[in-house]
């Protein structure tokens, strides 16, 4: 008699605790905000083939990926993956991934992370 009320005190904690749920996650840390020049991207920016050119330090290696840090509508650098052309006299041609009329945050990249805030400080023309 004992063993089965030690038992089904046990089954009854074991129940309300599968009830409680638990506490909602904590909000995301915010990035601090970095200070960073951009280019924007125009139609002046293509080869004879149409490819889009970018300067290759704007080319940063994420996580073994290549790509670059795009500014969004919100101020935040986005990390944008891309297939490289041909470098060519501190260019690089890019064969997808770019559609030509985006804002790249330009070097350098340290603390630059996907949805870091960006405060543009100067705004430079094609490359």
């Amino acid at each position: 008699m004992k063993r089965s009320r030690i038992w089904l005190a046990g089954l009854c904690l074991a129940l309300a605790g599968c009830t409680h749920r638990p506490p909602p996650a904590s909000p995301q840390p915010l990035r601090p905000t970095v200070d960073r020049a951009v280019l924007a991207l125009s139609a002046a920016d293509r080869t004879a083939r149409g490819n889009i050119v970018i300067p290759t330090d704007s080319i940063v290696d994420y996580a073994g990926l290549p790509g670059v840090f795009v500014l969004d509508a919100h101020g935040r650098a986005r990390f944008r993956l891309i297939k490289i052309g041909k470098p060519h006299d501190g260019t690089s041609e890019i064969l997808s991934g770019l559609e030509g009329n985006e804002t790249l945050v330009l070097p350098p990249f340290q603390g630059v992370f996907d949805g870091s805030p960006v405060h543009v400080i100067r705004t430079k023309g094609s490359p």
